[in-house]
């Protein structure tokens, strides 16, 4: 394993911890500042879903290169 695979593998890990933080803020605790956003939290954390998607697709790519 790589410094590249590391790095896209850390990334994916990164934007899915984040994702699910807030995830969790909006629909567990329900903050009053991801309720106010409306839609914006959860669509933030969608496109951080898909980007560790993809990250990890790349860190799986690079780890097979």
């Amino acid at each position: 394993m790589n410094l590249q695979t590391m790095i896209y593998f850390g990334a994916a890990g990164g934007s899915l911890a984040l994702a699910l933080s807030l995830l969790y803020a909006r629909f567990v605790r329900k903050d009053a500042q991801a309720v106010r956003s409306g839609s914006g939290f959860t669509l933030f954390a969608i496109c951080l879903l898909l980007f560790a998607l993809g990250a990890a697709a790349a860190g799986l790519a690079s780890a097979g290169a």
